[in-house]
């Protein structure tokens, strides 16, 4: 859903505001893809929101399933470290996730300032926590990055963008389509294979090598055949500098193979 100019971000400013008569809505936040997110109020409870707007008018056919998909899922999963959901609203052609307001910015934002090894640890210490909710809930995300890991105004980390995320059974997910976002996707996403919790830990080891190094293992410049090719045969190098306890955590979230890399998020 893109907005060019203050006419059309006027208009659907408006139309969200008429769906959604108890909030005063406010200014776009943020957008990306088909969505665009505004900021909000809760009249009545003066609570701070943020709302995720789908238009499916001129989006790809399955874009309202994915987009109430994220929503069921989210509201699946309670969990002090995922982005929590209050509600969701059809309106028309336009689809309205309100959810917590996550004012503190983004897990890039503050790497753009510098991070000290203990505030890399307790990231991928919280972050780990939410996606053992998640992969206990059923569900995969997809696309761990720097900018889907969130904080509060009083910097609580949070996980946020499901919009991408998959149901997995016990049996493991459908093969993938390919999906992610290609710095951060694991082997197995490349090439259509079975999908498990492993994809989500394997994003997070490139987070985490990324915060420590200041730069991701495998080079943003890279082309899309040569990054697959790195991620599925490429070891990366080693992390200099960050304690060898952490820098073998790391590595191990890595692997190339999925059965290699940690068991569990908890894990």
């Amino acid at each position: 859903m893109r907005l060019s100019g203050p006419e059309p971000e006027r208009f659907v400013t408006d139309r969200v505001a008429d769906a959604l008569p108890g909030y005063d809505v406010s200014t776009v936040l943020g957008h990306g893809g088909h969505a665009v997110v505004l900021g909000g109020r809760h009249r009545q409870l003066g609570r701070d929101v943020a709302i995720k707007v789908l238009s499916t008018s001129g989006a790809d056919g399955g874009a309202h399933g994915r987009f109430l998909t994220e929503a069921r899922m989210l509201a699946a999963l309670d969990h002090p470290h995922i982005v929590g959901i209050y509600d969701y609203v059809e309106a028309g052609d336009l689809c309205l996730l309100v959810m917590e307001r996550l004012a503190g910015g983004s897990v890039r934002g503050l790497a753009a300032r510098g991070l000290t090894v203990d505030v890399v640890t307790a990231v991928g210490l919280a972050t780990c926590a939410a996606l053992a909710g998640a992969h206990a809930g059923g569900v995969l995300h997809r696309d761990i990055k720097p900018d889907n890991i969130l904080f509060t105004a009083d910097a609580l980390l949070k996980v946020t963008d499901f919009g991408i995320a998959k149901l997995v059974g016990a049996a493991g997910a459908a093969p993938s389509t390919f999906v992610g976002t290609p710095v951060y996707m694991a082997p197995e996403q490349f090439d259509g294979r079975t999908l498990g919790p492993a994809c989500d830990l394997y994003a997070l080891g490139i987070v985490l090598y990324e915060l420590l190094s200041g730069r991701p293992p495998f080079p943003r410049a890279l082309s899309m055949t040569d990054l697959m090719s790195h991620h599925q045969h490429i070891a990366p190098l080693p992390l200099a500098g960050a304690p060898p306890a952490i820098a073998a955590v790391v590595t191990r979230a890595l692997a190339k193979l999925p059965a290699a890399r940690p068991p569990s998020a908890r894990a």
